[in-house]
């Protein structure tokens, strides 16, 4: 058992069974019912919830949502507790409302990147503050409850599953935020990596739904630069252009020719573009 220094004999039994169980994520009423076992008679939800409070105080455990709590990784004698899943720790941030791991976040579920990710990105109708849990910042994207969609469930440990924006809603959510995807080159990489795999029924459907005249015009452009698609998905990606002209990436300055047949002002080179799916 490990050291009960700072903690008390009644945390450090609740935090050896949790290790040793692998229950990364617990609630109050899950301490409550080791500590009954523990101390062989009824423990308190009061006081269960008072214990929790003082161990997240000194560390060992985070308060996820009410009444919900992550373990800290801990070494107690031979039994070490892995990091908690970032992303499982949204979901349970996010408890019962809907949300979706989206952006770069869900470009690097779906192994679209090649550099790793210093933020959690979900997309949900909850407005919540970006906030920092066991030292990764968190960032939540609103969208209104209509907007959610084009998710399905991954497998981000052995165990556990999130619900995470599909192959073809992580592209088109990049196309119309590049300021949350290390901008269009990432995008246009990520586009061509999986190209093979993308429904363009699915791009063109999903398009249409999101009502993004840029985030059309920008895939439009990238489908032709990179010879993909087909004459019905630039056909329908056309259609959806709006009349102003929209930069190829927001991150860049507002410079470069401008390209009338998809409403963009190209202001980065498509030879950067090209190269960029070569390296």
């Amino acid at each position: 058992m490990m050291s009960n220094k700072n903690l008390g004999s009644m945390g450090a039994r609740l935090l050896t069974a949790l290790a040793e169980e692998n229950r990364q994520v617990f609630s109050i009423a899950d301490a409550q019912r080791y500590l009954s076992a523990y101390a062989d008679k009824p423990y308190s939800y009061a006081a269960a919830n008072e214990l929790l409070r003082r161990l997240g105080r000194a560390g060992w455990v985070v308060r996820l949502s009410a009444g919900r709590y992550a373990l800290v990784p801990l070494t107690s004698g031979n039994t070490l507790t892995p990091q908690l899943n970032r992303y499982v720790i949204a979901r349970e941030v996010l408890g019962n409302a809907p949300y979706y791991i989206s952006h770069e976040s869900a470009m690097e579920v779906h192994n679209l990147l090649t550099h790793p990710v210093g933020q959690v990105l979900v997309t949900t109708p909850r407005r919540l503050a970006s906030r920092e849990i066991l030292g990764i910042p968190y960032r939540f994207i609103y969208a209104p409850p209509v907007g959610i969609w084009g998710h399905e469930l991954r497998w981000v440990t052995p165990y556990e599953q999130v619900m995470v924006s599909d192959l073809e809603r992580t592209l088109l959510d990049g196309l119309m935020r590049t300021d949350l995807c290390a901008g269009i080159g990432q995008v246009a990489t990520a586009l061509w990596m999986r190209h093979d795999e993308l429904d363009g029924e699915k791009l063109a459907d999903y398009a249409e739904r999101a009502h993004h005249r840029a985030a059309a015009q920008r895939l439009g452009y990238l489908l032709e630069l990179y010879g993909l698609g087909t004459p019905d998905l630039a056909a329908r990606l056309l259609g959806l252009r709006g009349t102003a002209y929209a930069l190829l990436d927001p991150l860049l300055p507002d410079e470069g020719p401008y390209l009338s047949r998809w409403r963009l002002r190209i202001n980065i080179e498509p030879e950067t573009l090209q190269s960029s799916i070569r390296t």
